[in-house]
């Protein structure tokens, strides 16, 4: 199956996000309803990482995509007895076009859900936004932390039965968990976007909004040597394919694959993703074909807005010739990059980041709406730079914008 088709299938399975409303206090686009503001929590608990949990430092590694955002619409669903149905109507399903006229990281500014798929093992996850002012303070509103499991922080888990047994941080080869806000969204008549209603003891969620940071501290071993498996094989186009995924809240909440979603323009054309689209954050492609490497992962977004960023190695990126301080890929040399790789809509990152499979890594995903900036970093544990040192390994209530700046315009390796 092709990449970007794969990829597609896989955000509908999962069922992916947006919600329109009022202006977001940073900047961000016209949307109907932009969710509650999470409030801040209880931080300052750096990792506590075993020896044996540390493979030999790496030199790390960024992406960074510029000048994000664009005017457009997509389609939202509506409830099919309110409409108004002016983008698809179709057997019970109702969109409605939803106008976006900002270019300020639009869409990516709106409710966003991650998505997590095996197999990865994760230790920390935390999400920061601004407290109000975007120049000034940002506060952790949401955190999970493996050594208190079974005590999130303004995080809801979904998937791979974690909503009865909770996240252990442990998630199979082909197993999905969606990562939300803890706060409610009320499905049923009525409600905008539109979610069908929920049976007994169901739970949706808000994503976040407006500026975000999430910070993940994970490690994604092979399929072989971690177990857990959601699948009965090796065949599989997503066996041992971990991926990190940004979907619109309102395709999440809209449940498992069906006929109509944000996700295209006309949901039986869901294979064009030119609706509210996908973010394919950090995506290992296992297609069993040309495109497949186990040991890269791809980086790219779509949507109403068009595709951004690149496909796959395939067998361009040579890992094997690397050797373990390299996290950053030179595409057209198969050489550890010289410096962080810089990306635009025109223009891809030319780079690829590497998969841990032997050792715990952050994962820093910033949405930064006023510039425009989307930052992707890996960072070894013990190679933190001095730049970002307020926020790792700490993982503080509060931050200055400072330190926000300073992931924005880190480059890695150097």
């Amino acid at each position: 199956m092709n990449f970007k088709v794969k990829s597609l299938l896989l955000a509908l399975l999962c069922a992916c996000s947006q919600g329109p409303g009022s202006q977001s206090p940073d900047g961000g686009s016209q949307t109907q309803n932009p969710g509650p503001t999470p409030g801040p929590i209880d931080g300052g608990s750096g990792a506590d990482l075993d020896p044996s949990e540390l493979d030999p430092v790496s030199h790390g590694g960024t992406i960074t995509f510029e000048s994000i955002g664009a005017p457009g619409w997509y389609p939202s669903r509506r409830d099919p007895e309110t409409g108004p149905c002016d983008a698809y109507q179709s057997s019970g399903c109702c969109l409605s076009k939803h106008t976006i006229e900002s270019n300020t990281l639009t869409p990516w500014d709106e409710d966003l859900i991650v998505t997590l798929r095996g197999p990865m093992k994760v230790k920390q996850f935390a999400v920061y936004q601004p407290a109000g002012n975007p120049k000034g303070p940002w506060n952790l509103v949401s955190s999970w932390d493996d050594r208190s499991p079974k005590s999130p922080q303004g995080l809801h888990f979904e998937g791979n039965s974690t909503e009865e047994k909770g996240f252990d941080g442990i998630i199979g080869t082909e197993c999905l968990v969606d990562v939300s806000t803890s706060e409610d969204f009320a499905c049923g008549p009525g409600s905008l976007p539109y979610c069908p209603p929920q049976g007994s003891g169901k739970k949706k969620t808000w994503g976040w909004s407006g500026s975000k940071l999430f910070v993940m501290l994970a490690t994604m071993p092979h399929a072989s040597s971690l177990g857990h498996a959601c699948s009965q094989g090796s065949g599989g186009n997503w066996f041992d394919a971990p991926w990190v995924g940004l979907s619109h809240g309102e395709l999440v909440r809209a449940g498992a694959f069906g006929g109509c979603h944000c996700y295209a323009k006309e949901p039986d054309k869901w294979y064009l993703g030119d609706g509210c689209g996908q973010f394919n954050v950090f995506e290992v492609v296992n297609d069993n074909n040309d495109f497949k490497n186990l040991d890269v992962f791809s980086t790219n977004m779509f949507g109403y807005a068009g595709y951004v960023g690149e496909g796959p190695c395939g067998s361009k990126c040579k890992v094997g010739s690397l050797g373990s301080e390299a996290d950053l890929i030179d595409k057209s040399t198969s050489t550890e990059a010289a410096r962080g790789a810089v990306a635009s809509p025109t223009r891809g990152p030319g780079a690829a980041l590497r998969r841990p499979v032997s050792g715990y890594r952050y994962f820093l995903i910033l949405l930064d709406v006023p510039s425009r900036t989307v930052q992707l970093a890996i960072i070894h544990p013990l190679s933190v730079p001095a730049s970002v040192g307020a926020l790792l390994p700490g993982l503080p209530a509060q931050m200055e914008a400072s330190t926000v700046e300073a992931v924005r315009t880190l480059r890695l390796p150097r």
